[in-house]
C-alpha cells in the first residue's frame, strides 16, 4: 500500500472530512478524494460513505483504520530508529506512566538519563494504566511503566518494582477513632474511588479479593481521575481512600493525612513495564529500558 495514501485516509478517518484533512495535510480536496479513490480501488472496497460534508467510516474503513495506524506507527519508527542509529544519542524518547509511576518515579529517571543523553527529548504521556495500554497498542509510545498487570495477547509485561498503598483519612475525620482497623470496618466509612482503569482501582480490588471481599460493599461517594484529585478530597473531608504512599507522605508527615492501618489487607502492587510484543525498539527506547532496569 501507499503510505501517503494511508497517511491520507487515516486523516479523514479522524477528521471525518475530506476537506479538513486536506487543510492537515496541505492538499486541496480533490487530493484527497483522488488518494481515498485510488486506495477504495486497490482494495477493492469502499472504504467511506459520503453524506454531505461528513464522510463516515464503512466497516471495512473501520477494520482498516485499526491496521493502518499501527503501520504508520510502524513507518515513523524505522525513521526514527534510523536517525538514532545515524546520530547516536538524539532523538525522541516516547514513553507512558500511569499516574504514580508517571509522576513519581520517571521522573528521577528521566533526568538522570537525559545527562548521559543530553540531545535527546523526551515525550512523556501520563493517564491511568488503560490509557497506556491503549497508547502502546496504537503504536504512540514505546514503553509503558504502569500500575497494574496487562494481560493482553500483544504486550510484555516486565516487573519492574513494588508500591505500598496506604488508607487515608483527613486529620480531622481521623480524631476520636481507632488507627487501626479491620477491613470491614471501612464498609461504614465514605470511600473515594479512582476510576475504571486505573491500576491503584485495581490493585485495591485485587487486595479485597484476597480476604473474600468486594468493592460493591463499600459506600461510595465519589470517583476521581487523578491521585491529586483523590487527594484534595480526602484532605478536604469528603471521604477516606486508598492511595499510594508515594503521593502522601508529605501530607502524612505535615499531618494534612491521616493514615489509617488496615489489619490483613495486603496493601502493595507491583509496577511493570510494558511494550509491544512485536515491535522491535528504538536504540534510544531500548537504552532507556536497560537503564531504568539497572536503576530500579
Amino acid at each position: 500500500m501507499d503510505f501517503r495514501r494511508l497517511e491520507v485516509f487515516t486523516k479523514a478517518y479522524e477528521l471525518k472530512s475530506f476537506s479538513k484533512a486536506g487543510q492537515s495535510l496541505l492538499l486541496s480536496q480533490p487530493t484527497v478524494s483522488e488518494h481515498i479513490r485510488l486506495l477504495e480501488q486497490d482494495l477493492g472496497l469502499s472504504l467511506f460513505d459520503r453524506q454531505g460534508k461528513e464522510v463516515l467510516p464503512t466497516k471495512a474503513g473501520r477494520f482498516l483504520y485499526q491496521y493502518a495506524k499501527q503501520m504508520m506507527a510502524l513507518r515513523q519508527d524505522s525513521l526514527r530508529a534510523m536517525q538514532q542509529f545515524r546520530d547516536k544519542g538524539v532523538g525522541d524518547l516516547l514513553i507512558g506512566g500511569s499516574n504514580i509511576p508517571g509522576q513519581y518515579i520517571l521522573p528521577g529517571l528521566l533526568g538522570r538519563f537525559k545527562k548521559q543523553f543530553p540531545g535527546i527529548r523526551i515525550r512523556l504521556w501520563i493517564g491511568d494504566t488503560q490509557h497506556i495500554q491503549e497508547k502502546v497498542l496504537e503504536g504512540t509510545i514505546e514503553l509503558g511503566l504502569v500500575g497494574a498487570l496487562i494481560e493482553h495477547r500483544r504486550i510484555s509485561s516486565q516487573l519492574l518494582t513494588t508500591d505500598e498503598m496506604v488508607c487515608v483519612s483527613g486529620p480531622k475525620q481521623a480524631k476520636g477513632k481507632q488507627k487501626t482497623v479491620d477491613a470491614k470496618d471501612l464498609f461504614s466509612l465514605p470511600f473515594i474511588l479512582r476510576e475504571q482503569g486505573s491500576g491503584t482501582r485495581k490493585a485495591f480490588e485485587l487486595a479485597l479479593k484476597k480476604i473474600h471481599l468486594d468493592l460493591k460493599e463499600f459506600q461510595v461517594v465519589a470517583e476521581m481521575g487523578s491521585n491529586e484529585a483523590v487527594r484534595q478530597a480526602v484532605k478536604a473531608g469528603l471521604g477516606v481512600s486508598i492511595i499510594s504512599r508515594r503521593a502522601v507522605s508529605e501530607d502524612l508527615e505535615q499531618g494534612r493525612l491521616q493514615e489509617i492501618k488496615v489489619r490483613k489487607l495486603p496493601l502493595s502492587r507491583n509496577f511493570y513495564l510494558i511494550t509491544l510484543k512485536q515491535r522491535t525498539l528504538s536504540p534510544l527506547a531500548q537504552e532507556f529500558k536497560d537503564f531504568i532496569i539497572k536503576e530500579i
